[in-house]
């Protein structure tokens, strides 16, 4: 644990009360934990309810079959072959790559049967793995297999579709008819749609929207190139990143924009097409404190305990990188019935750090930091050349986050130390420190590289690529390292020194 680290900032706190229970299912669904309540036959009522209801719309759409004597068995265990045929139907993919054969399949012992179109349009959308040569058909797919299928398909997280599935513990069991149905009822809705509309806007903090949609955009449209020209704003307001979908939920966005006025009324063209109106809101992000991290840095920390989550935790997109600490958020954006104040994304953002008796210093946030680590601590960077200075007391300020304890005096603090770099391939190296950090502190750092034939390259540090004390950095401007030369590793600027004549090694 780093110096200073307080036990509330651990996100062990945030982990789920059980794997994916009550708090990471989808409202309508019982949980395992809600099974076990006073309720229990109730929710079992509804579950058994909400089976019948999928599978006979499954049933009516011609996606599912029934058996000879019309049963639909929603007990039965579903087999590989025919979780081929089930994903294919609801999703409506189509066949790519080699689908056209049999794709992988032993064509001796599979030509003519009838999971054959299916398993190929299956395997060309990389939803099956071909174990030892063999398809197994009549094998059992297991829940979590079922839900890893259906994400690959949807272009989800895995976390997403197993909330999806009422009783995925640990994804081992075999998935049922009943409970595949009600999974792709579930993913029809889904379906990435270039036709997604908005069907509602609402401010849920004072730099961010919550946008409900038809249904989810294509991820094409999800990119921040796109956004900005479809996302467009009255009353100055512009959109500062890309929307990103709420783990768990099928068409609910998370929209970071800039500062919007308390009670001022915006109006939102989509596409150039659709207009919809909503209120904003001046309410600041709650924080906790600042503190300096290095001699040119600092940070402020946002913590679970006090209602505020990063949405680094609470979107599909990185729920996948999150592991346990991963949320699925209630209605209403609760987890365990508390509402949660949501950070999105600090691209571009600013803040003012005041020195007692100075003038104001305006300071950037440094990308990739909101959270790393397990912790809600986004970093601010002064100026390049500019320092904090040894025993002033600083003020961080903002027009859009508020901090409890918003001062701390400044301290020299020693530089990283580089203890050794590695040469990966001609374009890129991984430089390593004395000792682990425990943070993100190499965030927009550079190295350079001083050759033994007088020349002199400039490495970046690549972006979230830190495992522990080493960070893979790139070198820039096309140029790529020559196997002749022999190169020196330097820091640039003072964020860190070196442990001696660092020499690049060879890969």
């Amino acid at each position: 644990m780093m110096k200073g680290m307080k036990e509330p900032r651990k996100l062990a706190v945030w982990m789920l009360a059980a794997a994916i229970g009550a708090a990471a299912v989808v409202p309508g669904y019982a949980s395992a934990a809600q099974a076990a309540a006073p309720t229990k036959q109730a929710s079992a009522e509804a579950m058994d309810t909400a089976v019948r209801e999928a599978m006979k719309q499954l049933a009516d759409q011609g996606v599912l079959s029934g058996y000879e004597n019309g049963s639909l068995r929603p007990n039965q265990p579903v087999t590989r072959a025919e979780a081929a045929k089930l994903l294919v139907l609801a999703l409506g993919l189509k066949p790519a790559g080699q689908a056209g054969s049999t794709a992988g399949l032993d064509a001796a012992e599979h030509n003519g049967k009838w999971y054959v179109p299916y398993v190929n349009t299956a395997l060309s959308n990389g939803l099956f793995e071909i174990k030892d040569g063999k398809f197994r058909p009549n094998e059992p797919v297991t829940e979590g297999e079922l839900a890893a299928m259906a994400a690959k398909a949807l272009q989800r997280d895995n976390l997403s579709l197993s909330t999806w599935l009422s009783s995925v513990a640990d994804g081992k069991a075999n998935a049922t008819r009943g409970e595949t149905s009600r999974l792709l009822v579930k993913a029809e809705q889904s379906v990435r749609s270039a036709n997604a509309s908005i069907v509602s806007v609402r401010a849920i903090d004072g730099i961010a929207l919550e946008v409900t949609m038809t249904g989810p955009m294509t991820q094409s449209d999800e990119t921040i190139e796109k956004s900005a020209e479809t996302f467009k704003f009255d009353g100055g307001l512009t959109i500062v990143n890309q929307p990103r979908l709420k783990t768990g939920s099928v068409n609910q966005y998370i929209v970071p924009v800039t500062k919007m006025e308390e009670g001022r009324a915006y109006k939102l063209t989509y596409k150039g097409e659709q207009v919809v109106t909503f209120t904003g809101t001046g309410e600041l992000i709650r924080f906790n404190d600042a503190r300096q991290v290095t001699n040119d840095t600092f940070e402020v920390e946002a913590l679970l305990a006090d209602g505020v989550v990063d949405y680094g935790y609470v979107i599909s997109a990185y729920a996948g990188g999150r592991g346990k600490d991963a949320i699925v958020l209630e209605e209403g954006n609760r987890h365990n019935g508390q509402p949660l104040q949501i950070i999105s994304s600090l691209r571009n953002r600013t803040a003012v750090l005041t020195p007692e008796g100075g003038e104001p210093i305006r300071v950037s946030y440094v990308g990739y930091t909101q959270s790393t680590d397990g912790k809600q601590e986004p970093k601010f960077r002064l100026p390049a050349g500019t320092v904090l200075q040894q025993g002033v007391r600083y003020t961080v300020s903002a027009d859009w986050f508020t901090v409890k304890q918003p001062s701390f005096v400044a301290s020299q603090i020693a530089p990283l130390t580089i203890a050794s770099a590695k040469q990966t391939d001609a374009k890129t190296l991984t430089v390593t420190l004395a000792q682990d950090p425990g943070d993100e502190l190499f965030a927009f750092r550079s190295v350079t590289l001083e050759g033994s034939d007088g020349s002199k390259l400039t490495a970046q540090y690549r972006v979230q690529t830190r495992q522990g004390a080493t960070g893979i950095f790139d070198l820039q401007n096309g140029v790529e390292l020559k196997d002749s030369v022999a190169y020196s590793v330097k820091p640039v600027g003072a964020w860190a020194v070196t442990s001696g004549e660092v020499t690049l090694a060879s890969k």
